[in-house]
């Protein structure tokens, strides 16, 4: 049987989709987990608003009776980091891998907008990165549902729930230093801006 990483370029092409997919519905929850969490302290944030435009919000919110600004930063560090990459992920035309690295992971180019009108990007990645990526969106997706939903529930009832917040970035900062800081071997990423 075929190892997968040398898939078809069909199932190849497949797991792209699929890994977006996971990313950008990781994504809508992270960013409903941020809304519940500010609004708990000031109001709810537009339902329509983007990721990146939520972490801001968050970052800046005063969520003092709720979260430590010591955890508040720390969560809003490793969110940005991964909204850049998110968008890169999601804003970025990808083609097909039709090659493999020394490590037989199936390589990718993508190429999407700069930050000006004159540039673009160019990226250069695997397809196993892209899986890791969207586990880790995944990851920190339930962690924020979970806190979110355990921080209302201490607003709504008298009694104090022990809730461990270092216990919350810790699990937020290690699955993000898969992709960031201590990197999975099966992370690959490479990005850079090109001249029109």
């Amino acid at each position: 049987m075929e190892p997968e990483s040398h898939a078809a370029p069909g199932d190849s092409r497949a797991r792209l989709a699929k890994a977006q997919s996971s990313a950008t519905s990781s994504a809508v929850r992270i960013t409903q987990a941020l809304g519940g969490i500010i609004a708990l302290t000031s109001p709810q944030p537009p339902a329509n608003q983007p990721l990146w435009r939520r972490v801001d919000v968050f970052a800046r919110a005063d969520l003092g009776e709720v979260i430590s600004p010591g955890a508040q930063k720390d969560i809003a560090d490793s969110l940005r980091l991964l909204v850049t990459l998110h968008n890169r992920l999601t804003d970025t035309r990808w083609t097909p891998p039709t090659a493999h690295d020394s490590a037989g992971r199936s390589i990718l180019t993508g190429h999407g907008g700069g930050v000006t009108t004159t540039t673009s990007t160019t990226t250069a990645t695997t397809l196993e990165s892209v899986e890791l990526l969207a586990d880790v969106l995944r990851t920190v997706a339930g962690s924020l549902e979970s806190l979110d939903t355990r921080l209302t529930a201490q607003t709504v009832f008298t009694a104090a729930l022990p809730i461990s917040m270092r216990a919350y970035v810790r699990e937020i900062q290690a699955a993000t230093a898969r992709v960031s800081t201590q990197p999975d071997d099966a992370w690959t990423w490479e990005s850079h801006l090109d001249a029109d």
